[in-house]
């Protein structure tokens, strides 16, 4: 059942994200609108900055529709918009970072710079480095693959499809499906969990 209203979902996403190539305003203010609070609920798990957040979800919307021409229809729109808006926001913590440090201001703690960084506190470094460590090992091999060409090799997408032999779009499922099992795995650890939340 549950499997059956999730390919409903995808189906209708993809005649939605049709529609707004095509031009369909409508289409696009309810890709928008049904996917928003998703997005910021998602990232601000690794980003406490709402605002920059909001951001990037703007910036990210803004560029779907001045190109809408040019895209291709995702095997998952969610898992798409999910990927683009945290690939966004890690770029702006990025230079957020790289400015702090030019300018000697020490970064806020709950800015995060790598998959690990995203997932953890600065508090019992070592302990959630251990957590995350397992997270990782209990993902697939090629979600594993997809996560440290991402975040630990800096790759785009575009590249990491090249290198992994498979479609753009089969990255961002494999890296959105790696990350929700992380976040999970790392989440049944009650104390990290307090910790992370707080």
């Amino acid at each position: 059942m549950l499997a059956s209203l999730s390919t409903e979902s995808t189906h209708c996403d993809k005649v939605i994200w049709n529609s707004f190539k095509n031009g369909d305003k409508e289409a696009f203010a309810t890709l928008y609108y049904r996917y928003f609070k998703f997005l910021i609920q998602k990232c601000f798990r690794f980003c406490s900055d709402k605002k920059l957040i909001e951001d990037c979800i703007h910036d990210l919307f803004l560029e779907i529709w001045s190109n809408k021409v040019n895209l291709v229809t995702p095997d998952s729109v969610k898992a798409y918009l999910l990927c683009s808006t945290q690939r966004k926001v890690v770029r702006q913590i990025k230079k957020s970072r790289n400015y702090t440090h030019e300018n000697g201001v020490a970064p806020e703690k709950t800015m995060c710079f790598s998959i690990e960084d995203q997932l953890i506190s600065d508090q019992h470094l070592l302990d959630r480095k251990r957590e995350i460590s397992l997270a990782l090992e209990s993902l697939t091999k090629r979600q594993r693959e997809a996560i440290c060409l991402r975040y630990y090799d800096d790759l785009s997408y575009i590249e990491i499809a090249i290198r992994m032999a498979i479609s753009t779009d089969s990255v961002y499922n494999l890296v959105s499906k790696a990350l929700e099992n992380i976040q999970k795995s790392v989440q049944r650890v009650p104390k990290f969990q307090n910790d992370f939340l707080n």
